[in-house]
């Protein structure tokens, strides 16, 4: 997708979520989380982080069954960690259409790329395509100790920002200009993913610049942001300095 400047103003690697079906991909709690209604997050520096967004195909379970069965026990002996995911409620800016997000996690980037090496992994990462119409992840090495609880009654989004290579530095400097006006917002920057791998089968898109998760307390707190006077003066950044982005709302339990 290319970016819309007038609605921009306005407004792994490997998973084994991708083998749950859509139907329970947004059912199904973590089971290495205190409860199935607070979903925590909790991954030290060093790990290997993966971020999955699945758009499955309509009548494909046998194929994501089959993907599983095989991928599951697999990226186990590797340590793969399945650790939470969200519902994604709105696509502000988007052409892609995930139904959800889940976080896996390895013990280090080594163990992510032994898996890969393995003699029957690209044979099993081939059945993608015929359960999914796309399968996007993004993994990177968690650079500082993580630990996130996921709150029903909060809204999260996610900014996935392609940088312009002419002016690298300008999407950092609108998220600086706009931190304090997001703090009074009720709103608070949670994690950014930073140059993060890509996989996906059904896109050009280079790999993103950023990923950026905000928790809000409330479901207009961007809404809030673009009336002050830091966004207003932050703005002219964000469109010099990102040449492709997507803007996803997300909640544990779904809001929509």
């Amino acid at each position: 997708m290319t970016i819309n400047r007038t609605a921009l103003i306005l407004a792994s690697t490997f998973t084994i979520a991708l083998s749950m079906p859509s139907s329970s991909l947004l059912a199904q709690s973590s089971s290495n989380t205190p409860s199935a209604t607070s979903p925590r997050l909790s991954v030290a520096k060093g790990q290997y982080l993966s971020v999955i967004m699945p758009e499955a195909k309509s009548d494909s379970e046998a194929a994501r069954q089959s993907y599983y069965r095989q991928a599951l026990p697999l990226g186990q002996k590797f340590g793969l960690k399945r650790e939470v995911q969200l519902k994604i409620d709105n696509r502000v800016i988007s052409d892609y259409k995930p139904a959800g997000l889940i976080f896996f996690s390895y013990p280090d980037q080594a163990s992510e790329k032994q898996l890969a090496s393995q003699p029957q992994w690209p044979a099993i990462k081939a059945l993608r395509p015929g359960a999914w119409n796309e399968l996007r992840i993004y993994s990177a090495a968690v650079e500082n100790d993580l630990d996130l609880t996921f709150d029903p009654d909060k809204y999260y989004s996610l900014v996935v920002a392609r940088t312009n290579p002419d002016k690298p530095e300008d999407y950092q400097r609108y998220l600086t200009g706009i931190e304090k006006a997001v703090h009074e917002a009720g709103g608070r920057f949670i994690y950014k993913m930073k140059n993060p791998k890509m996989e996906a089968h059904a896109t050009s898109l280079n790999a993103p610049s950023q990923l950026t998760f905000v928790e809000w307390d409330a479901p207009n707190g961007f809404a809030r942001v673009q009336q002050t006077e830091d966004y207003k003066a932050s703005a002219p950044y964000f469109q010099s300095g990102v040449t492709n982005v997507e803007f996803y709302y997300m909640s544990v339990n779904g809001k929509s």
